[in-house]
Parts: structure tokens; C-alpha cells; sequence
């Protein structure tokens, strides 16, 4: 990445920027009076401490923003290639189905012996076929929806039937005739210009029709798809929640094929149809970010080789959506405000920032103390430097702290919007997939001999066979589904496509479904089971689809029953969706369900959750719109997760105008953290306002510190420094609540824990506790001892009309109390006062009773 590049079009970046240089100029300012006061204030090793760090959440954040933007790019062109090749899989399938037809097999047959005679009643027989097939062809389209037209070509090229009668082409010379005549795969798939649809650029599957005795080409079938209708399907659908984006598809060669923009990016444009590594590059005058991706494929079909392209202006690209899209989440904010829910990296910046600010408030902490203890008390300026310090450095350590916090804030958006969009991917695969399902049942009812043999009152064994012989051939080719069965116009089964389920056959089906079927009143109309436990299904979860037979008259004689394979192929669905590591493996604690309405399963990537349980969802979850998303924080089983979820919307005339409804959410878990982490340092940061002198007031100077999150306070004149990062010595014949000895200033100091004062289990920590040194006059003679508290805080001067010492309260002659400090309100101690600890007795009863006479020893 070009970093000085990239900033200029990210606004985040550059206000972050714009921040640390006003901060810089303070500290420039900084050095130079500190420099000037009487306690020779140095913040030049604070302000490159600063300075160093500050290229951590700099390239974070610029990496970040690119990430987010590019993922965006990427899932949208990776979406759009990916949904357009499983489409165009089933339309392999049906090519290779639909030529082995049998009516057009004997319409092909009838046509050659038709050539010997042109007698008038041939003529007219040869025109009724042509009609019934054509109105064949109508059938099939009107439940494959995904085809324009339906051509058949006799093995010369010549226009034998079509579905358009608009289409004036009466011969082709497409070369496609000649590859479908002699391919040995199961297809040919052409996209180009052709003469079979006005010469505009058409994406046609074909296959030769044959004698099934002699495996003599007949003629060839050619299914036109509708791809510009298909295309500006996916890039409306994928396009919707960021217009900025424009979507293409390319050829291996990068000539735009389709594209979501057409008037802005013409179909023939050129395009990179490799990404260079910046992912930038300039189109039409303007520079513009991209990313091109190959397909996934589906079950080894790759598809004509296209490649997926997505790209959006370089001044859009860094402009977030995400905050349109998701919805308002209390734990959100919670979660994203949480050091503890922060990655490891972000972490690391803040507590480093964290450790270069306690070091300064030391430092700060240590002057304030310098000027207490100093005879010339008139000094205002350098207390007022030292105020100043202190408080660019909070702001400076604050701009990293909402840096790092909004990073992770974006960290977060990103997950939620990214399971978003899969959820929206994963239910789109779904209801494209049962789309198929719906077609399949409806069409396999036309088989004209089940329509023949059904419609006879008796049927022979071998009749029973030779229907169980197609359905066993449809289910060979369609591994979709489990079983299939027939069944007549009582409801007993008569033929099943798995001899392993022949018990069937003389069954009643026995649901309520079959006799729904029955009554079914057009070709274009069918029935679904519940998601239920079904016999035919191993008693296992699943979809059975069903469509009413007719006989030639129209009269309801059976219905056909397919059965879904409904575990594996849901939980492929929701496995394709979820994010991959670079092995190919799910991420860690990542799931996938398909739930209904009232939380019940469907289908579950995690095996802890079961097919028919229930999950206690949010109704924001459960009771979405039809077509509408959700993301959000939720806490489920102790965690809390980052969720996407998407209800069903269908899929062409499936689910919109077929009558057929039934709402199926997906939804995806992102593990964020445990549920009882919870920030302690919020707590202890309390802001105080302490009593204010006013005029000539006398006052006393004191320096307070945190044990836990109760504030303390000594009178400055007892301290001689604050000190970090010291190695304790234990000491034998020690007081429980010694800690043990440091060496200051060429003598031992005894340092006392005040958090095990305090009965807390506490141990001490180098790297994050402070050791204040202070001084005591014990019988003349001037001692030193030290505390270990959890952070120093401030040294404010307070009024002597607000301490109150604690002899006069409540007479107790073991208290290490020896006064308290009262706030003027209330609420700015939050309803607390402020002890004020008592050195001497501290060290008279903690230290001297353990030690030897104070004339042998330097404690």
C-alpha cells in the first residue's frame, strides 16, 4: 500500500493525524517551559515515547479502513461469480436431462418417417406435434424460469421447434451443432454472438438428442439462458446497500461480459482482470479500488472460466455503510468499548500507552511532591506546568485510547456486516436451491408415462417397474434428493426410485400432503411438507416436494413425491458460507444454523446444536421481515457473539407469486469473548473534584493514590517520590502485610502492602504497581517507608476547612487514619470521603514491632 496515498482519501486517518499534530505542538511547547522552571521539567523522552507508538494504530487503522473497504469488494464479486455458477451447474443438469426426453425423442422419430410421405393428413398430424411440443416446451419454461427459449435443431441446423415465435432464425451455422453432435461430455455451454438469438452475445446449453437403441444422433436441443435477466438479478441484490460499488463479470481476457453499471462501464469495456497489489487502478479518468476473483466452483463445475469483478472510486471507497446497516445494540457498544474483547495487538498499543502515561503522571506526581517539600512555597507557574503536562498527556494517551477503541469498533462492524451479507448469501443459496425443487417435482409430473400409466385403474408389475426404472434414472442424475415415489389417485404407493424402499409400494403415503397434492388444480401449482421427521427420510428432518399427474384429459390421477436430501445439503449451504482460515478450516468456534420462525433448527454446522431443538433467540431474529437482515451482539451458552442473520425472500416466482410460504432464517456466530469479562480500570477511574480555597484560605497540599478503586491521600509533605518497576527483597520475622524491602537512596525500605490492609488477595505486580516512598518522624529520627498502591492520581491543594481529622470523629487509637477529606457536594467524591493516612502509625505498628532497636537499624 501507498500509505501517504491511501490517507489522503481516508478521513478517519487523516483526523487522526490532524490530532497527534496539535498534541505535538503542545509537547513542543511543553519541553520548552519545562525546560525554563525551577524543577528542570524534561517531557522529551514522554513526547518520543509517544511519538514512537503512535505508527502502531496509524498503520492499524489505515490497514483497517483498506481491509474493510476491500473485503466489501471482495465478498460482493466473489457473491456474484459464486451464486452465477451454481445457477448455471443445474442448467448442466438439465441439458443433459431434457435431451433424453422421451416426447422429444418421438417427435424427432416421427419427423424422419414423415419425410417419406407429404400426405396432407401427415402435414396436419406433423403440425399438431409441433404444437404439443411447443406447448411442452411452454410447460418446462414455465417452471424453469431461468430459460428464454428452447430450441430444436435437426442434426443440418435447421429450426425444427421453438419456444419464441419472435425469433426469426430458420437455420443455423453456429458452430455449436457441430460441438454438441460430437462432444463426449455431457454438454456444451456457449457464450457469444450467435444467429440462434439475433446475433446479440447469448449464453445457450446444448446437447444431442439420440436413439436410445442405436445412440444415433436425432437432432440437437438447445437451452437459451436468460442470462441478462440472471445477471442484473445478482447485481441488484448485491449491490443494494452500497450504490457506490459497481459489479462486473469478465472474460479470462478482462472484456466486461455484464456489468451492474452499464452506462458507466459498458459492456466490452476492458478491465484488470488480475489484481495488482495496491488493488487500485484508473478506469475512464478516475482512479478506482478493485478486486477480480475466480470462482469457488460447485461440485468441480467451474463454469465458462469468468471472473468476478467488483470496484468503487477511490474518494467512495473508504466511506463506512456499516453504521446504515446495523441496527442499535446496547452490548455493542459494550463489547466494542471493552479492552478485554480488544485483539491482542490492540491491546498491546493501549498498554503501552497506558505505561508511558503512568510514567509521566510519576514524573508529574514526583514534582508536585518536589514543590510541596521545596521552602519556597510561592512557585505557581511550575505547578501549573506540571497540571499542563499531566493533562496532554491524558489527552494524548486519550487520542490512542479512541483510536484503538474505534478500531476495534471497526473490527467489529466488519464482523457483524460480513456475517450480515453471508447470512444474506447462505438463505439466497437456499432458496435457489429449492427453487430447483419445486421445478423438478412439477416437471417430472408431465412424464407422459406416468401420465399414461397412472391413469389406468390397474397397473401391472411390470408397469410398476418401468416407472420405478424412471424414477431410479431421474434420481441417478439428480443425487439432491434421498428417494422418489409415485403414488396413485388413492394415495398408495405404486413405485419407488430406491428398490431398497420397494416395502412402500402398496403403501398409503399417509400424510396430509399426498391428499393436498390430489386436489391440486394446474401444472404450475405444488405441495411441501413441513420440515419434519419423515419415514422416507430415515426419520430424520426434511422437505418432501410433490406435484399432481394428470392424465391426457386433465383428471388428477397421482401425484409424484421426491424427497430431499436435506442434511448434507443443507449443511454444505452453510458450510460454503462460513469464513475459512488458510487451511480451508471454519475459524475456530464459528457456526452456521438455518432456523424457522420460532427458533427451531433446520440445519446446524455446530453438532452440539441438534436438527429440531430450539435456540432462544432475540425477536429481532425471529420475527424479521421476509428479505431483510439483521447483525447484532447477542450472548448465547456464556459468550458473546457477533451475529448475522437473514429471513427467505425466494427466489423468481418461488415464494413471490407460486402461493408457496415458508420463512427459513440463516444465521451465523462470530465468538467475541466470555460473557463475564468485564473492564475493572472504568470503575477505578473515577473523576474527583475536590474542594476549591477561595481568597486567602490556608490550605494543605496532598497527593492521593488508588487501592482498588477507593481513593487515598497522604499529605505531600510526608512523600519523597513514587517509584515503578521495583524488585521486592523478601524479609524474614516480617509483618503479613510486609511485602518486603527495596533499596532507596543507599538504605532499605520496608514497603507495605495497604491492599492487604485493606483485605484484598492481592499480589504484587512490578510492571503495573507504584511504590510511594514516604518519610516519618518516629522519636526524632527521620525513617522511610513504602507503600504499594494500584496508581497515584493527583496533588491537589485542599482547603483546611474540608479536613476533618479523624481523633475528633471517633476516637481510635489503632487507626491508620488520621483524618478524612469531605467534598464540598456530595457527588464529587461519589458520596465517599477521602482518608488520609497516617505514616507514623503505619510504621509504629506494621514495622517497628518487628524490627530491631531504631538506633542499629535503617528501615
Amino acid at each position: 500500500m501507498q500509505r501517504d496515498h491511501l490517507i489522503g482519501y481516508m478521513s478517519d486517518v487523516q483526523n487522526f493525524e490532524k490530532n497527534m499534530s496539535s498534541l505535538s505542538d503542545k509537547w513542543d511547547l511543553l519541553t520548552l517551559l519545562g525546560s525554563m522552571s525551577n524543577i528542570g521539567m524534561d517531557t522529551s523522552e514522554t513526547r518520543k515515547a509517544f511519538e514512537d507508538l503512535l505508527d502502531e494504530p496509524l498503520v492499524r487503522l489505515i490497514q483497517e479502513t483498506f481491509n474493510k473497504s476491500l473485503d466489501e469488494l471482495s465478498s460482493k464479486a466473489q457473491s456474484a461469480i459464486d451464486i452465477l455458477i451454481r445457477n448455471l451447474f443445474e442448467r448442466t443438469a438439465d441439458i443433459g436431462f431434457l435431451a433424453t426426453d422421451d416426447d422429444i425423442r418421438n417427435y424427432l422419430h416421427f419427423l424422419t418417417m414423415a419425410e417419406r410421405s407429404a400426405s396432407e393428413e401427415l402435414r396436419q398430424i406433423k403440425m399438431e406435434k409441433k404444437e404439443a411440443l411447443t406447448e411442452r416446451f411452454a410447460e418446462y419454461v414455465a417452471k424453469y424460469s431461468v430459460y428464454e427459449n428452447i430450441i430444436l435443431l435437426d442434426t443440418k441446423g435447421r429450426v425444427l421447434v421453438q419456444l419464441d415465435h419472435d425469433n426469426p432464425v430458420t437455420t443455423t451455422k453456429d458452430p455449436l451443432l457441430a460441438e454438441s453432435l460430437k462432444t463426449h461430455q455431457g454438454y456444451v455451454e456457449t457464450f457469444r454472438a450467435t444467429d440462434l438469438t439475433h446475433h446479440k452475445p447469448s449464453l445457450i446449453y446444448s446437447y444431442r438428442v439420440c436413439d436410445p437403441s442405436t445412440d444415433e444422433a436425432l437432432g440437437v436441443l438447445c437451452l437459451v439462458f436468460r442470462f441478462e435477466d440472471e445477471l442484473r438479478s445478482i447485481f441488484r441484490k448485491l449491490t443494494r446497500e452500497n450504490p457506490y460499488i459497481a459489479l462486473e463479470l469478465l472474460d479470462p481476457d478482462g472484456s466486461v461480459i455484464a456489468s451492474s453499471s452499464p452506462h458507466h462501464v459498458p459492456v466490452g469495456s476492458t478491465l484488470e482482470a488480475r489484481n495488482s497489489d495496491s488493488h487500485q487502478t484508473y478506469y475512464a479518468g478516475f482512479e478506482y479500488l478493485y478486486k477480480a476473483v475466480k470462482t469457488s466452483g460447485y461440485q468441480g463445475y467451474a463454469g465458462p472460466g469468468w471472473i468476478g469483478h467488483a470496484m468503487v472510486p477511490m474518494h467512495l471507497a473508504f466511506r463506512s455503510s456499516a453504521h446504515k446497516t446495523l441496527d442499535a445494540n446496547p452490548l455493542f457498544d459494550k463489547v466494542a468499548n471493552t479492552t478485554d474483547y480488544f485483539p491482542q495487538e490492540l491491546k498491546e498499543i493501549l498498554e503501552k500507552a497506558k505505561k508511558i502515561q503512568t510514567e509521566l503522571d510519576i514524573t508529574v506526581w514526583n514534582g508536585n511532591v518536589q514543590i510541596a517539600n521545596a521552602s519556597n512555597k510561592e512557585n505557581p507557574f511550575t505547578k501549573a506546568l506540571l497540571g499542563e503536562i499531566s493533562k496532554t498527556g491524558e489527552e494524548t494517551k486519550q487520542v490512542f485510547e479512541h483510536t484503538v477503541t474505534n478500531l476495534n469498533t471497526a473490527m467489529l462492524e466488519r464482523y457483524l456486516e460480513d456475517l450480515r451479507f453471508q447470512s444474506s448469501l447462505a438463505i439466497d443459496i437456499m432458496d435457489r436451491n429449492l427453487y430447483e425443487r419445486a421445478n423438478d417435482c412439477r416437471w417430472w409430473a408431465l412424464t407422459t408415462t406416468f401420465r399414461e400409466l397412472l391413469g389406468q385403474r390397474d397397473l401391472s408389475s411390470s408397469e410398476r417397474e418401468k416407472m420405478g426404472s424412471i424414477l431410479s434414472y431421474i434420481n441417478a442424475l439428480y443425487t439432491v434428493y434421498s428417494t422418489m415415489f409415485l403414488y396413485d389417485r388413492d394415495g398408495t404407493i405404486v413405485a419407488v426410485s430406491n428398490p431398497a424402499d420397494g416395502h412402500y409400494v402398496g403403501r398409503k403415503v399417509g400424510h396430509s400432503w399426498a391428499s393436498d397434492t390430489l386436489r391440486l388444480q394446474t401444472t404450475q401449482e405444488y405441495v411441501v411438507s413441513d420440515y419434519e421427521q419423515s419415514t422416507f427420510y430415515d426419520n430424520d428432518y426434511t422437505y418432501v416436494y410433490n406435484a399432481c399427474i394428470r392424465n391426457f384429459e386433465g383428471e388428477s390421477v397421482g401425484g409424484i413425491g421426491i424427497v430431499f436430501d436435506s442434511r448434507p445439503q443443507f449443511e454444505a449451504m452453510l458450510h460454503d458460507i462460513l469464513p475459512k482460515n488458510d487451511l480451508g478450516d471454519v475459524k475456530d468456534g464459528m457456526f452456521a444454523l438455518f432456523i424457522d420462525r420460532r427458533g427451531r433448527v433446520l440445519s446446524s454446522t455446530d453438532t452440539s446444536i441438534a436438527v429440531g431443538s430450539s435456540l432462544p433467540l432475540p425477536d429481532s431474529i425471529l420475527e424479521l421481515p421476509c428479505a431483510q437482515s439483521n447483525a447484532q451482539m447477542i450472548a448465547h451458552n456464556g459468550l458473546y457473539y457477533a451475529v448475522g442473520a437473514t429471513c427467505s425472500s425466494g427466489y423468481r416466482e418461488y415464494k413471490h407469486s407460486d402461493g408457496y410460504r415458508n420463512d427459513v432464517i440463516a444465521v451465523l456466530f462470530h465468538p467475541i469473548g466470555e460473557c463475564a469479562l468485564e473492564n475493572t480500570e472504568s470503575s477505578q477511574r473515577r473523576t474527583y473534584v475536590y474542594p476549591k480555597p477561595s481568597g486567602l484560605e490556608e490550605t494543605c497540599e496532598i497527593s492521593t493514590f488508588f487501592i482498588g478503586s477507593t481513593l487515598f491521600a497522604i499529605e505531600s509533605k510526608e512523600v519523597v517520590c513514587s517509584l515503578m518497576h521495583q524488585e521486592l527483597t523478601p524479609i524474614l520475622h516480617a509483618s503479613e502485610y510486609n511485602l518486603g524491602v527495596i533499596g532507596f537512596d543507599k538504605r532499605m525500605v520496608s514497603v507495605i502492602s495497604l491492599a492487604k490492609l485493606m483485605g484484598m488477595e492481592k499480589k504484587y505486580d512490578k510492571e503495573k504497581d507504584t511504590i510511594i516512598v514516604v518519610k516519618a518522624d518516629i522519636d526524632g529520627q527521620i525513617l522511610h517507608l513504602g507503600l504499594a498502591v494500584d496508581a497515584i492520581y493527583s496533588s491537589p491543594e485542599v482547603p483546611l476547612r474540608s479536613i476533618s481529622h479523624y481523633s475528633n470523629v471517633l476516637k481510635n487509637e489503632n487507626s491508620l487514619t488520621k483524618a478524612v477529606i469531605i467534598p464540598d457536594r456530595a457527588e464529587d467524591f461519589g458520596n465517599e470521603m477521602i482518608s488520609i493516612i497516617d505514616i507514623p502509625k503505619i510504621y509504629m505498628q506494621l514495622v517497628q514491632p518487628y524490627s530491631r532497636p531504631l538506633n542499629r537499624v535503617m528501615a
